[in-house]
């Protein structure tokens, strides 16, 4: 199976639609989604994370960074800088920041960020009451 990003299943959910200029296309093939993850300039998960254990995401990842860069912080501490043309693992948790912006492809579980999404709104809406 194959598809050119530009024919994959656009994302709308809680997470897209709380951060300006992420554009995310999938997937999901053999029990694994593949995405295209859009990050504009300046894109930085650290707020929207705040909810979550640790404010991290709790999803692994495999990547390719298409281009730009992003800045892969982890619960330790450490940083992966993620440039154009790496081969990329993150595990969980991290976060995610792209001062410069960056186009990756991104290999996730099936429904694995989907749920994560849900978690996060539903927390964030439980802060707002």
């Amino acid at each position: 199976m194959r598809s050119h990003w530009k024919d994959m299943d656009p994302v709308d959910d809680f997470v897209t639609q709380q951060t300006p200029g992420l554009k995310i296309y999938q997937k999901v093939w053999g029990g694994m989604q593949c995405a295209y993850h859009c990050f504009a300039p300046g894109t930085d998960f650290t707020r929207l994370l705040a909810p979550m254990p640790d404010g991290l995401c709790g999803v692994p990842h495999h990547a390719y960074v298409i281009s730009g860069s992003m800045k892969v912080i982890y619960k330790d501490g450490s940083v992966d800088l993620c440039k154009a043309g790496d081969v990329c693992y993150w595990p969980a948790p991290h976060n995610f920041i792209s001062d410069e912006g960056a186009e990756i492809i991104q290999f996730s579980g099936s429904g694995d960020l989907a749920a994560q999404a849900k978690v996060i709104e539903n927390l964030i809406a439980k802060m707002k009451k």
